[in-house]
């Protein structure tokens, strides 16, 4: 009876689970060094220079290239872009039609959306919110909105 109770327990956990980019078809991508990393819809690219880490998820059309890392619980969608040697990590979210480049970071909560472009040494952190057609560079944004 312990065991069906647990098996139980562990099979309602698995269902409650979300799939990965809202059901979307997709695998698991595999690192350079042979690490599981995040899943990968279908319909997105992901080259295999970058790094994944396990909880990512790319979805949609999205698109992460080049030496980019996205790691955390970061979700890249819609027709957005990672590339360069950006880095995309935390709870951040980058969709839409939005573009992170060169060396630029977003982490937390902080979101890029619409057609807004981050590049240079940008940072987002924390519950910044930048849309729009907005260009965030060379400098850290860690509040309010910016479109």
């Amino acid at each position: 009876m312990k065991y069906f109770i647990a098996s139980c327990f562990f099979l309602l956990s698995f269902a409650l689970k979300a799939a990965p980019c809202n059901g979307q078809s997709g695998e698991y991508f595999i690192n350079a060094n042979g690490e599981r990393g995040g899943f990968v819809a279908d319909t997105a690219m992901v080259e295999s220079t970058v790094y994944l880490g396990e909880n990512v998820q790319i979805c949609d059309n999205a698109m992460v290239l080049d030496k980019a890392q996205i790691t955390g619980n970061a979700i890249i969608s819609g027709s957005a872009r990672v590339y360069d040697r950006a880095k995309v990590f935390g709870e951040a979210r980058v969709y839409d039609n939005a573009e992170v480049y060169d060396t630029a970071m977003v982490w937390d909560n902080a979101e890029a959306y619409g057609n807004a472009r981050i590049f240079g040494f940008a940072g987002l952190k924390g519950n910044v919110k930048v849309y729009g057609v907005a260009k965030m560079f060379d400098a850290t944004y860690s509040s309010g909105r910016y479109f």
